[in-house]
């Protein structure tokens, strides 16, 4: 293990006694890949116009890491780079390849263990992965996370506890692992924004592509996850809270989430919004018993609060099922419009169930559950019907009952427009903000309130 390190009297000697010599024994040190290759023994060697690192390099909490803009960097067997330094991460002009040396398995890749928060961007990860251990948190832009091997439980490892996150803009494929994930026993704040998620979790173990510990705030909009049909145990989006601590927050929004064993799933306390989003064919589990929802909202403690509206939920084995929980609102216009329990639905469902049994919505809980004003998988949008496609306490009294009338239909919109006059002009979101354009070819894929009537983008 090497050390670029500032240490001082004894804590110098014990470092060098465990750990070797130091190479530099100053202080504000800047290094980069190619100062560390004219460096002998720093474990960086330069061979011709590549860095190959060896074991693990370490810059200690005095000094500063800077990325090599454009550079090529691999990584030998059980290959680390760890910062406890500053780190400047952020490769302007042309991208870092951060990659495998050779035929390379065990190289993990950089971590960040500084105490002041990070930014990295412009980064291609392929086979390595990025470590996020530090206590502040990361901000992770514009990088790509190509075929991590999975030395780490995701290509990018969110930690410690407390530390807060920010990825957006980025990519990843073929992961072995999940893309994204974290300690169960960690609580990271994180806002996932406009990133792409393509046939991670490769192992085909029970691990989602998206594996996140619950924390007072949890955001994933603007995303595409998709999987890929030849695995039956890799589901989309999964967020958990293990140890039931309170004042947690999950919202997921305006997501593409397609062709997984499930499409979201939430487990535990916390307080979830999840809105317009496209889940589409998310069905691939062989055992129904085992999962296959487009969303699963699960908590045994029975405190979990859920808000659902415009969400295109098709194809999947279990429309949305509900499991313990606290308060799921899927819908519910029977209260004033300006209770924080108003919600106009508009949750399309189309063509869910397994062995020949339609299922939208399956109610496993002993809660009332309001979900008026969707759009269900029937011809007609009327109470017979539609109680063909939801399970509740009309098909066992030992659950909770489903209150799903009024529907969606076309008449109801035309009493929403009637009642509440601010609906009748402009384009509105389901929860009742107004949105700034009136152009319907500028909206967001998702459902919205157009002239007092709903309509699908």
């Amino acid at each position: 293990m090497r050390f670029f390190t500032v240490l001082i009297g004894g804590m110098l000697i014990s470092a060098i006694h465990m750990f070797g010599q130091s190479v530099n024994q100053d202080s504000g040190n800047v290094y980069t890949f190619e100062s560390l290759s004219q460096i002998e023994g720093s474990g960086v060697v330069k061979e011709g116009d590549t860095y190959v690192l060896n074991g693990i390099v370490t810059i200690m909490e005095n000094d500063t890491f800077k990325i090599d803009a454009g550079a090529v960097v691999e990584f030998a067997d059980d290959a680390e780079l760890v910062i406890n330094g500053f780190a400047d991460l952020c490769a302007k002009g042309d991208p870092t390849i951060l990659r495998r040396h050779g035929d390379s398995s065990s190289c993990v890749g950089i971590q960040v263990a500084s105490n002041k928060m990070t930014e990295v961007s412009n980064l291609h990860f392929e086979h390595v992965g990025l470590r996020g251990a530090t206590p502040v948190g990361m901000k992770v832009s514009n990088c790509v996370f190509n075929k991590h091997n999975g030395v780490v439980s995701s290509a990018l490892f969110l930690g410690g506890d407390g530390a807060s996150f920010t990825v957006e803009k980025c990519a990843f494929y073929n992961c072995l692992k999940a893309a994204v994930g974290g300690a169960a026993n960690y609580s990271c704040p994180v806002v996932i924004d406009s990133c792409t998620f393509i046939k991670n979790s490769q192992a085909n173990g029970n691990v989602p592509q998206l594996n996140l510990t619950s924390a007072n705030n949890v955001t994933i909009r603007n995303c595409i996850i998709t999987g890929d049909s030849t695995l039956n145990m890799v589901g989309g989006i999964a967020i958990a809270n293990w140890f039931g601590t309170p004042g947690h927050q999950a919202t997921i929004s305006n997501c593409d989430i397609r062709d997984n064993r499930y499409g979201i799933t939430t487990m535990g306390v916390m307080d979830v919004a999840i809105t317009d989003n496209q889940i589409v064919n998310n069905h691939f589990e062989s055992n129904p018993n085992n999962g296959g929802s487009g969303i699963s909202l699960y908590d045994p403690y029975l405190k979990q609060t859920a808000m659902l509206s415009g969400n295109h939920i098709e194809k999947s084995l279990w429309g949305i099922t509900v499991i313990g929980c606290g308060k799921v609102n899927l819908g519910n216009v029977d209260v004033p419009i300006d209770s924080p329990d108003y919600n106009l639905g508009g949750n399309v469902f189309l063509d869910n169930g397994n062995n020949g049994v339609p299922y939208d919505l399956y109610n496993n809980s002993s809660n009332t559950v309001y979900a008026q004003g969707n759009y269900w998988s029937v011809a007609t949008q009327d109470e017979a019907s539609i109680e063909e496609v939801i399970y509740h306490q009309v098909d066992n009294s030992a659950l909770g009952l489903v209150i799903f009338m009024p529907a969606g239909a076309a008449d109801r919109m035309e009493t929403i427009k009637t009642e509440h006059a601010p609906y009748s002009d402009g384009i509105y979101r389901l929860d009742g903000i107004r949105m700034k354009t009136n152009d319907i070819n500028a909206l967001p894929k998702g459902v919205y309130i157009v002239n007092g009537k709903k309509m699908v983008f």
